[in-house]
């Protein structure tokens, strides 16, 4: 199977792919993922997904490149990673004993000749109601930094998670089903060699 790459830095996003067995490799983006526009948070996370994409394909010319944002959305607020354990405590006071969604944009582009395809995964997640010590006691093991809405559900965060409607994997911070259907768009899985190897572009 042939290597994909993934324009990102997150280390959930690795290890989803790891554990699925999809080979990659690493292309870091530093594209603005800032949504301006809270009331399109759909089309907002597909674009910045697609930002990632653009911005690897820059340094890759063959290949399948992955590009892929996502948010916690409660009510109208948009909950990106929080700033500091200030700001986290307030995301999971808010996310306590209620209903968010997370929405992850996810592009797949061919890098040889620039076909795409773009998609959003919504995921439904129900929280327990949490008490002062817990959100104390979930910070101070440092679990948030770095995750949108401030927690992880794949970590302690899962003691407070009543129910999740869709994909799991879309909470971490990748769609595996959607990234599936997409890459099978792309025959990828049929082994013919078709996007071996990765190249990277010259200096």
């Amino acid at each position: 199977m042939d290597s994909i790459v993934l324009a990102s830095r997150s280390p959930r996003r690795r290890e989803i792919l790891e554990k699925a067995g999809i080979p990659f490799v690493v292309c870091e983006s530093d594209a603005d993922e800032a949504i301006k526009n809270r009331r399109k948070v759909r089309s907002s996370v597909i674009d910045n997904a697609s930002k990632k994409v653009d911005a690897a394909l820059r340094r890759y010319e063959k290949g399948l490149v992955l590009g892929v944002d996502t948010v916690v959305v409660f009510g109208a607020r948009v909950l990106g990673k929080p700033r500091d354990e200030d700001e986290a405590r307030r995301f999971l006071r808010m996310l306590s004993g209620n209903v968010h969604c997370v929405y992850s944009g996810i592009t797949v582009r061919d890098a040889s000749s620039g076909v795409g395809l773009r998609s959003c995964s919504v995921t439904e997640v129900v929280f327990q109601k949490m008490s002062g010590d817990d959100i104390g006691r979930y910070l101070r093991r440092g679990e948030w930094a770095d995750k949108a809405g401030g927690y992880a559900v794949q970590g302690e965060a899962a003691l407070f998670i009543k129910k999740i409607t869709g994909s799991f994997y879309n909470v971490m911070g990748l769609p595996l089903e959607e990234l599936f259907r997409m890459l099978n768009r792309f025959e990828y899985f049929k082994r013919d060699g078709r996007y071996l190897p990765v190249e990277r572009r010259g200096p």
